[in-house]
């Protein structure tokens, strides 16, 4: 019985720190989350700075419905894009070259490397999607403030519009993990992943009202937008409950991962 107290946190501890080796070894995790930064930093300045030159000339609706947090986070796209592929290619890149039949050799207890590689992921990710962030929101507010449109962390629904946003890159890199695991192909899995985040709320936004809504608002983009929005849209829930809708996407993305991994060959 000792034995065992001593073995499993050891165990826990080898398989961290053998899936942080991993990440932290290949060029792409750099690369990645670098062009991921410049997606969100780049683009949001470059949105935020146009709003701000064309706030004269905007209509008064627009000016109305006009949200600074949301407008830094313009660029989002291309980066939970990048985050989700990052998700992916944690364990896609091992089936591609057979590194997996390594890896479940070492660690036969299949689920314990998906809460393994899902541990990992979600720290770097979390960390990075926070960083970038906040970078972000910086350089959006530093725009908008040419017309003294910018707003600060202290405004309500500013921080917590921030800090959903670094959550939700981390969100996006555990579905692209779940749909690596269960794809098991790099292009299929970003191209699944992508038509859930793109594709899927493009034919929803479609619908006639008021199912466009009813719907949207359980959409992995939906819930996003909604709980970083500094006002969240008509119709959609509120931050908190968006925070969930977003959330069970992740949970139920590991959770199809370690299901399908115990039932089929490496």
């Amino acid at each position: 019985m000792t034995t065992v107290d001593v073995t499993m946190p050891t165990r826990a501890r080898n398989m961290l720190a053998s899936e942080w080796i991993k990440l932290r070894s290949v060029r792409s995790t750099y690369l990645v989350l670098l062009f991921a930064a410049a997606a969100a930093v780049g683009i949001g300045y470059l949105v935020a700075h146009a709003d701000a030159t064309h706030w004269a000339t905007m209509t008064a609706a627009k000016k109305a419905a006009f949200d600074p947090v949301s407008d830094s986070f313009a660029g989002l796209g291309l980066t939970q894009l990048a985050f989700g592929a990052l998700g992916v290619l944690v364990i896609s890149s091992e089936y591609g070259t057979g590194l997996i039949r390594t890896t479940f050799a070492a660690a036969p207890q299949r689920r314990a490397v998906i809460a393994a590689k899902a541990a990992v992921v979600g720290v770097v990710t979390l960390l990075a999607g926070e960083l970038i962030a906040f970078a972000t929101f910086f350089t959006g507010q530093w725009a908008l403030a040419a017309q003294h449109l910018n707003v600060t962390l202290a405004h309500p629904g500013a921080l917590r519009g921030v800090l959903a946003a670094g959550f939700y890159l981390a969100v996006m890199a555990w579905v692209g993990l779940g749909l690596g695991a269960v794809i098991r192909h790099t292009a299929g899995a970003i191209t699944v992943m992508t038509a859930v985040v793109f594709l899927l709320p493009t034919i929803i936004h479609a619908l006639p009202a008021p199912w466009d809504t009813r719907i949207g608002r359980l959409t992995l983009d939906g819930g996003a937008q909604q709980m970083i929005a500094q006002h969240p849209h008509a119709g959609y829930f509120s931050a908190g409950p968006s925070s969930l809708v977003v959330a069970t996407y992740a949970v139920a993305a590991i959770a199809s991962a370690a299901l399908v991994i115990t039932h089929r060959d490496a």
